[in-house]
């Protein structure tokens, strides 16, 4: 069964660093996976269509009208993370975008397009909030190909690789083997259905600059009082 800390232990593994036992322990290792886990999850589902995180939805309308160009406002699943297609534009090439829409007093996420009707296909949302125990996250974690396990794994070593051991020789390998394992989902997910593009990974560049220039850690070690 494929969990959280599992998971975490992969990234710690690669890091040549410590194991954790559950995120609970008292160690800058728990911290800093912790810490990270749920972003750097998400951020990864972002960044390829994974076939085994997708899901299929039929929307429904915001009583809203989006100021030009479109017709119609569809309210997005709660638990959608990115969308991958619309069915109205694959087969009867309807444009549509994914913008904030004023419903009421509040703005909204909403995918807009003059389709009267919207389908879509969706990356499911990684829900850690906090506890990665609970009953969703599991069952998440546990529809994830061998594939995307290994590429969190790898993403999140790569993000923690400063705050644990300071070096950026070592944060850059990790992330040239976030992309290679993505390299080899691309041939996999294009084996199990038609290929869908991939998007280019600026997450990447995030974590090896700053709008500096300059990386700048986190510090696991110092936070909360946790040591190493």
């Amino acid at each position: 069964m494929t969990d959280a800390v599992s998971i975490a232990n992969i990234a710690l593994n690669n890091l040549g660093d410590k194991t954790i036992s559950d995120f609970s322990d008292n160690t800058a290792q728990a911290f800093a996976t912790k810490t990270r886990f749920t972003d750097v999850v998400n951020q990864v589902l972002r960044a390829h269509p994974w076939n085994c995180a997708t899901k299929r939805a039929t929307l429904t309308k915001y009583n809203v009208t989006p100021t030009y160009n479109f017709d119609y406002a569809y309210k997005l699943p709660a638990d959608s993370l990115r969308v991958v297609s619309l069915y109205e534009e694959v087969n009867y090439d309807y444009a549509w975008k994914i913008e904030l829409v004023v419903d009421g007093e509040e703005d909204r996420l909403a995918l807009i397009t003059s389709s009267s009707s919207a389908n879509i296909s969706y990356i499911k949302k990684y829900i850690g909030s906090g506890n990665h125990d609970n009953k969703e996250a599991v069952m998440t974690l546990n529809n994830f190909d061998p594939i995307l396990v290994e590429a969190v794994g790898m993403a999140l070593a790569g993000e923690i690789a400063m705050d644990l051991t300071g070096q950026s020789s070592l944060r850059d390998m990790m992330l040239a083997k976030y992309q290679a394992i993505l390299s080899e989902a691309r041939s996999i997910n294009g084996q199990e259905g038609t290929a869908d593009r991939i998007e280019s990974n600026e997450w990447i560049n995030a974590r090896t600059r700053s709008a500096s220039g300059y990386f700048k850690p986190f510090s696991a070690d110092t936070a909360n009082g946790v040591t190493a």
